[in-house]
């Protein structure tokens, strides 16, 4: 199955503009891929240059959420089919 990045990139690769695009459709297919699995447990805010910043309600919580950070970062990436997550880091808001 072939990523939407993937998709987007064959067809926009020869357009100078596009380039300009490229970074902010990275986030935003890496933050949609984040929601889809996070399953409650957290709230996705942003991605830039392979951090994910996401954020949960509660200290409590947040603790949970560092110790299966290893485990979202790899989902997430085998789900994207790259490696663009480097480091995840958690908020509490």
């Amino acid at each position: 199955m072939m990523a939407a990045m993937d998709h987007i990139n064959k067809h926009f690769d020869h357009i100078p503009k596009y380039f300009r695009l490229q970074k902010p459709l990275q986030a935003a297919d890496v933050c949609g891929k984040a929601r889809e699995l996070a399953d409650g447990q957290y709230d996705v805010i942003s991605f830039n240059d392979g951090l994910l910043t996401l954020s949960t309600t509660s200290s409590a919580a947040a603790s949970n959420l560092r110790m299966k950070t290893f485990e979202i970062q790899n989902e997430i990436n085998e789900k994207l089919g790259k490696e663009l997550v480097k480091k995840v880091r958690i908020k509490i808001q």
